[in-house]
């Protein structure tokens, strides 16, 4: 039975990205409660025009004309109503003032058209509106038509620290801070930044889809991984990036651990291989972009799983997704110290201050013995930081919100 009110929730990622998400499973755990709505981020003309837009013809009556922007979908097998509003203007080049924010403003306009059809169409009262981590689109509720109950902000990433969304994130992020009825995050770093603005501000992390990552019975060996037999396979997941991986790092453990594989799953950032020669190394398996189903089945038939983050402001902030994934897995993690998030899970991980005590607990990690109260001590963790378990927690901040906010109106 679905609750009482709808939820809207716009987010940095598009529903038909394959990249792991907790826009994703926020909204999915949601929707075993409550219709969800989810506004796809727009795409730009630079987008649709330059860059070719993957899937540009399918689109194009709704990109250009607004035409079937609902599309009902299944995520993580919830249904969700994805809404897809018309193009948008690419603006974050251009510096803050009278001329970006009129611009802006049109792409506001262009969000704000289709949650009010949204509205509309499916005869919405009541909802929550659940902004995460796009602070540009927080203000674009229309005055004319029906308000939310809770406007609700989530961060999960140190704005400044990402060059690209900083140049205008940090002001646009301040203010919906500040607008929110609501504000969570997703780990302690962001916490206490964003405490400077306002209190409270409630820490609510990231979790795993456990069933997804710890039942292994069903997960077939990935056919990639038959040209090495007889490795001990090292695996990393997610956003490959120099902002956050340190490749000095993955250099060492590459050139240290020449009778292993190293599988490393996710995008890389253009240049970044040949910038750091990372791609010399043909012990490194660079396997790309992949969903989280294939993932698992990497992730299982792998002997340890490594978080190599560099330790600096943008870390700091992050809990990372991979985490509990590989907890899931039972796997033993590698990981360098570089947030108190991850701090937290010291008695079930390898924790390393340098590149030598890495590869060393690496070694380790690859040659324990396969204890299963060790095993089980990982997947429990795992198990109590689960989506559902997040979403108990997100829910009743958002009703005790609810509750607050219609007393004192009352």
């Amino acid at each position: 039975m679905k609750s009482n009110y709808d939820i809207i929730l716009i987010g940095l990622s598009r529903l038909d990205n394959i990249l792991n998400s907790s826009a994703f499973n926020i909204a999915s755990e949601w929707a075993k409660t409550n219709r969800v709505f989810y506004i796809n981020r727009p795409y730009s003309l630079k987008d649709y025009f330059l860059f070719g837009e993957v899937g540009r013809e399918r689109r194009k009556k709704k990109l250009l004309f607004g035409k079937n922007r609902f599309e009902s979908v299944l995520v993580n097998n919830e249904e969700i109503i994805a809404v897809t509003p018309t193009l948008s203007l690419p603006i974050n080049f251009l510096n803050d003032g009278s001329l970006y924010d009129f611009l802006l403003g049109y792409n506001e306009r262009v969000v704000a058209s289709a949650i009010a059809e949204l509205i509309e169409k499916y005869n919405i009262k009541n909802y929550v509106f659940f902004n995460n981590f796009i602070p540009e689109y927080f203000d674009v509720i229309p005055n004319h038509i029906t308000q939310p109950l809770l406007k609700v902000y989530r961060s999960s990433d140190d704005i400044s620290q990402e060059p690209y969304i900083a140049k205008h994130g940090v002001r646009k992020e301040e203010l919906a801070v500040k607008q929110a009825d609501l504000v969570l995050v997703s780990s302690y770093g962001l916490q206490q930044k964003l405490s400077a603005l306002r209190k409270p501000i409630y820490r609510i992390p990231n979790a795993a889809d456990f069933t997804l990552f710890n039942d292994v019975s069903q997960l077939s060996k990935p056919a990639e991984l038959l040209a090495f037999e007889g490795k001990k396979l090292i695996f990393l997941s997610g956003n490959i990036s120099k902002l956050r991986i340190d490749y000095h790092l993955l250099s060492d453990i590459a050139a240290h651990f020449t009778n292993c594989q190293l599988l490393i799953a996710g995008p890389v950032k253009d240049g970044e291989l040949s910038d750091s020669q990372l791609n010399k190394y043909s012990n490194i398996s660079w396997l790309g972009a992949m969903t989280l189903p294939n993932l698992a089945r990497y992730l299982a038939y792998s002997d340890c799983a490594i978080i190599p983050f560099l330790k600096n402001t943008l870390t700091a902030g992050i809990y990372p997704l991979k985490i509990n994934e590989y907890l899931a897995a039972g796997k033993p993690v590698i990981s360098t110290n570089f947030s108190e998030d991850i701090a937290g899970f010291s008695d079930c991980i390898y924790l390393a201050d340098t590149n030598q005590d890495f590869i060393a607990q690496i070694e380790r990690a690859i040659n324990e013995n396969k204890d299963n109260d060790e095993i089980k001590k990982r997947e429990l963790v795992a198990k109590n930081n689960n989506w559902a378990h997040r979403m108990l927690e997100i829910k009743h901040l958002v009703n005790l919100q609810i509750a607050e906010k219609q007393a004192s109106l009352a």
